[in-house]
């Protein structure tokens, strides 16, 4: 016959035991549950969306992002019928078929996009410097590998390309190559190339840069639809379009 100390460790350990099972059921329900209240109560809550075109049906360059101004200045700070040396990035030789935009300035380890239309562009070759006094360019950008390299050989960026700013970078300059290598270059072909620099990961439509920007260069209709989901839709035809005020 057991005694009563013993008779008190046998309910502990059941009591322990009712603990620990009522817990574990606890523990993998409870997160269910609130994941679900969770996902139910975001599903009854209205999302409004919104997006951008230049026409009033939403179908000229249509965008959910409103776009970024250009970092690129066609205007000031470009050199056309030039491009710059492979072996320092600094020293400019004459070529009609290219261009050169003259140190952007870009913030260390933040993202950058450019993009253009390339039937009209051939290529960029992206230069980065830690100071506009620099001698000689730290890096070049290579295309393929997606990666900042050591000055050698020339290297080019031929689609839409995200990347980021090594540390201690401040500027970069870029040489632009048309797509015919023969013809002359002009500032309108420039400006039909729509090439674009921008911060972030995201190519939105084109425009101009700060300094140039004018009112007309914006998206001209806003449009907006309110559902329950989170992502906003592609189709043009679900928002209701309105000529910005």
């Amino acid at each position: 016959m057991l005694d009563d100390s013993s008779n008190r460790l046998i309910w502990i350990a059941v009591g322990l035991a009712l603990i620990f099972g009522i817990f574990e059921t606890y523990n993998g329900t409870i997160p269910k549950i609130l994941e679900s209240v969770t996902s139910t109560t975001q599903a009854s809550i209205p999302v409004e969306h919104t997006a951008y075109a230049y026409s009033a049906d939403g179908t000229d360059r249509f965008s959910t992002i409103n776009p970024n101004l250009n970092l690129m200045n066609f205007k000031t700070n470009l050199t056309v019928g030039k491009y710059l040396d492979w072996l320092s990035g600094v020293k400019m030789t004459n070529n009609v078929s290219r261009a050169t935009f003259d140190y952007i300035s870009v913030i260390p380890e933040k993202t950058y996009t450019i993009n253009s239309d390339w039937d009209k562009t051939s290529a960029f070759s992206i230069f980065a410097f830690t100071d506009k006094t620099d001698a000689q360019a730290t890096y070049i950008y290579d295309g393929p590998s997606n990666k900042w390299m050591s000055l050698s050989i020339s290297r080019f960026v031929n689609r839409k390309t995200t990347f980021t700013i090594p540390e201690g970078i401040h500027y970069i300059r870029m040489s632009y190559l048309s797509v015919n290598g023969t013809n002359t270059l002009t500032l309108n072909d420039l400006l039909n190339s729509e090439t674009k620099l921008e911060e972030g990961s995201t190519a939105t439509t084109w425009m101009p840069s700060a300094s140039e920007v004018q009112d007309s260069d914006y998206p001209t209709y806003v449009g907006t639809y309110t559902d329950h989901n989170q992502s906003a839709s592609n189709d043009p035809t679900k928002y209701t379009w309105k000529k910005r005020g």
